[in-house]
């Protein structure tokens, strides 16, 4: 997680090296779930509603008891799904607050909103095309992610041009209000209900050739090559305007 949040980002700027994506600033406020979208939703950006815990193992029965389900429990500041559960019963709940003991206890206790999974990735202060995920089985988790043909991916996203429009702006809104800078990749829900949920958005996705962002970019004519060439660039420029 230091690689994503900050941590790192700041000890290059302490000794001058350039490296690439979000400023260190911006980089540990969007790996902050609660601080993420207390910062966005005034802006009209829609997120489920959540509340963030701070436990411990003689708090799980009251948490349980008051929670309503079905819900989402995540870590505050991890990545790549880990430690995420939808719980749909208070046994299924008791048992993940347990496990979320073990990355520390601090949570974010989420609505659970029934829809599609959309992504959309921004670079250099642009939307590019969305992508739905349909995972195989379960949701896009941490096996789903990294285990090939273990979801689809269609890029763009098959939905209306409109909510296409609302997503790519209501990413840029997430991406400014952060102060990110260079790339990032929003995740949302398209909910049963037809409006659009904001997750959370990564400053530092995944770079493989078939990952999400190069797949986007491939949609409007961006090979591999130039995208990685245009991060660096704008990496560079970024670095010497301080962000």
């Amino acid at each position: 997680a230091c690689g994503e949040d900050g941590r790192v980002q700041a000890a290059l700027d302490l000794m001058g090296i350039p490296y690439t994506g979000s400023g260190y600033l911006g980089s540990a406020i969007a790996m902050d779930k609660d601080l993420t979208k207390r910062l966005v939703a005034p802006r009209g950006v829609r997120t489920p509603a959540w509340e963030t815990l701070e436990y411990r193992a003689e708090d799980i029965g009251a948490i349980v008891q008051t929670a309503s389900l079905p819900c989402v429990l995540k870590p505050i500041d991890s990545g790549s799904s880990i430690g995420v559960y939808i719980c749909r019963t208070q046994e299924e709940l008791t048992a993940a607050l347990e496990q979320g003991l073990k990355l520390g206890g601090r949570s974010v206790l989420e609505q659970y909103i029934a829809g599609r999974e959309v992504q959309i990735a921004i670079l250099e202060d642009r939307a590019l095309p969305s992508i739905e995920i349909v995972p195989k089985s379960g949701f896009y988790d941490y096996e789903n992610k990294y285990q090939p043909g273990a979801a689809e991916e269609i890029c763009p996203a098959p939905i209306p041009q409109e909510l296409e429009a609302q997503l790519a702006e209501a990413a840029l809104t997430v991406y400014r209000t952060l102060g990110l800078s260079v790339y990032a990749r929003a995740d949302f829900i398209l909910g049963e209900d037809g409006a659009l949920y904001f997750l959370e958005i990564n400053t530092l996705p995944g770079m493989t050739p078939t990952s999400l962002v190069p797949q986007e970019a491939a949609a409007v004519g961006i090979g591999y090559g130039e995208l990685c060439e245009r991060i660096l660039n704008a990496s560079l420029e970024a670095r010497r305007q301080g962000r």
